[in-house]
């Protein structure tokens, strides 16, 4: 089964490209930071004899156009009903940042466009994190001003409390860990990246570099900042979309006090740990991911819910 490449346009005449593979009703796929709409292939891979799955690249990102001015997690959600309009889909699972996403767009969306959500660590923070969390970020977007990107890589993956668990390690202090991720993008940059399982011609031989997709991470911040506090979480109860949310059992702290907050927030919701996964499970099988664990749970909830309601297919458009 191969992917092919199509085009939605947002409310505000951007370009978001997505791939499509599969056949059955349609699930969206919503990448989070420093991702892509191929990040998670394999996933797709997985779901495509259940689902007509569509993997976005986010606005910024990719084949998609670029973040425009007045950016906000708003252009976001249009970005996602733009690709309901063309597709038809009405499931969207959404990943970290996505998931946030994914979640905006619940509330927004009439409730025929919308069928049920499920939603991977989405990052929330309460209010008496605000001040923590604003030092590391005021740190990345000076870091990303004077194109010191690699330093921004890792000011951000150790304020999200992501990315290997080397960065983590008291043996590697914060220089040694820049000087590995310089190392990284220059080799990802002039090495021979081409993926050989990348046979259909609509895939792109190269995919988007680390050192491009950095500086997107502004706009997954400018998401986790907008649902800041106790205040935003509570707005999520008017969220009456059927509702999964997955955990794995090794992620940051602050990631699972998150799933367990919005799982006692959301009225229409069941909750998933999965043992010995951290917040890079939904990763491709290369990047150490385990796609095909999600996609067992992912097929069971989108094809029955959280009760026994059989999901039937919907005409849409392909």
């Amino acid at each position: 089964m191969a992917f092919e490449l199509k085009t939605a346009h947002s409310r505000d005449g951007t370009k978001i490209a997505f791939y499509q593979i599969g056949d059955g009703p349609g699930l969206i796929i919503l990448h989070g930071a420093i991702q892509h709409s191929l990040s998670h292939m394999d996933l797709a891979k997985g779901l495509s004899e259940s689902f007509t799955c569509y993997l976005p690249d986010r606005r910024g990102r990719g084949r998609s156009g670029p973040t425009g001015k007045n950016y906000s997690v708003q252009k976001e959600v249009e970005d996602v009903e733009a690709i309901h309009l063309v597709t038809g889909a009405k499931l969207i699972f959404g990943v970290s940042s996505g998931a946030l996403i994914t979640l905006r767009a619940a509330l927004a969306a009439p409730p025929s466009h919308i069928r049920r959500i499920a939603l991977f660590e989405p990052p929330w923070w309460p209010e008496s994190a605000r001040e923590g969390q604003m030092a590391w970020v005021r740190r990345f977007e000076a870091e990303i001003d004077r194109g010191q990107v690699a330093k921004a890589a890792i000011t951000g993956m150790l304020g999200a409390e992501m990315g290997p668990a080397i960065f983590r390690s008291k043996y590697f202090p914060q220089a040694v860990l820049v000087l590995l991720t310089k190392v990284m993008m220059a080799l990802e940059q002039t090495g021979d990246k081409t993926n050989k399982e990348m046979t259909d011609s609509v895939l792109p031989s190269r995919q988007p570099l680390v050192k491009d997709l950095v500086p997107t991470f502004r706009n997954d911040i400018n998401i986790a900042m907008s649902m800041f506090g106790e205040d935003n979480l509570q707005k999520l109860s008017a969220v009456q979309t059927e509702t999964l949310i997955l955990g794995g059992s090794r992620s940051p702290p602050y990631l699972k006090h998150s799933v367990l907050e919005l799982e006692k927030i959301l009225p229409n919701c069941a909750r998933v740990e999965f043992e010995g996964l951290d917040h890079g499970g939904t990763f491709n099988k290369a990047q150490h991911g385990s796609p095909d664990v999600f996609a067992t749970e992912l097929r069971r909830f989108f094809s029955q819910g959280n009760g026994n309601d059989t999901l039937k297919e919907d005409a849409s458009p392909r």
